[in-house]
Parts: C-alpha cells; structure tokens; sequence
C-alpha cells in the first residue's frame, strides 16, 4: 500500500489527466504531453518521471494504474477510484496532505523540510530539479511512512 487512507485532499484533487503506464499511488506524476489541461483534451498526459531534473509535476497520484483485460469487466465512468486500468483518467493530488512509503530508499525526512521527487518519482529532500512538491509534515514511522503536505497549486 503507498497511500493510508489518513489523507486530505478532497478540494486539491483533478482528474483532467490520464496515464498510459502501470503505476502505483503515491509517486509524483509529470507531464507526459502539451495539451491543454481543460476537461475533455486527450492530450492531458502524465507519466512516470525519468529524470529528476527538466520535468514538471503535476500532482501525486492518489490511484492506482493497472493492466488488466477490460473485457471481462464492465466500465463505468465513475472517477476517483482506488484502481483504474491504463489510459484511464487518474486522481492527482495537488493541494493537500497524505502519508504515503513513496520516499526514495535512504531518505530520512524531518518536519518543515521540502519535498522534492526523484527519478522514479519517489518523495525526497534532495534539490535535484529547483521544482518543490511540498513540505514534510513529520518523520517515517517504523512502517516507513511519512505525513507529506502536497503543493502544487489548486
């Protein structure tokens, strides 16, 4: 599990994008596309980061991405879900606070330091891009998880 259900993010949250990879919530996303970012532009693309550096964020995935044969269910466009098949449209937290295990291996967070994110999307205070995510809200529990407060606008 990357995301604890203790989260707040209910006014922080789009659903303009989509993602055409399998992902796990709690990574940063970045944009994959120019389009537009109003409602209904297919071209409204995130992805998984390759880089740290020359990205920019667009939110913190708050769903699940996952490849399965869509023939044997029956969709229905209701958003916000805990799991969605790719190219769906995905959940992105912009405004508000989660406590997610999506922090790069060896990082020790403390309280008041930046958020930034890494290669893989993973939360980290290592400046390697000048591009903050948020702010740390507390330390890793022993589970690994952290209270992290995202700001990427609303």
């Amino acid at each position: 599990m990357a995301l604890k259900g203790f989260r707040k993010y209910d006014e922080g949250t789009e659903i303009l994008y989509r993602l055409n990879e399998a992902a796990e919530r709690g990574i940063i996303v970045v944009a994959a596309s120019s389009g537009t970012g109003l409602p209904g532009d297919s071209a409204n693309l995130v992805r998984v980061p390759t880089a740290a550096s020359g990205q920019y964020p667009i939110g913190l995935l708050a769903t699940d991405v996952v490849s399965i044969d869509l023939s044997r269910y029956t969709h229905t466009a209701r958003y916000h879900r805990d799991e969605v098949p790719i190219g769906s449209p995905v959940t992105l937290v912009r405004d508000g606070w989660v406590v997610t295990d999506r922090i790069k291996p060896g990082t020790d967070p403390s309280p008041g330091q930046t958020a930034y994110f890494d290669s893989s999307g993973f939360l980290t205070t290592t400046n390697n891009n000048d591009l903050p995510v948020g702010q740390f809200l507390g330390e890793k529990t022993s589970d690994g998880y952290v209270r992290v407060d995202i700001t990427l606008g609303s």
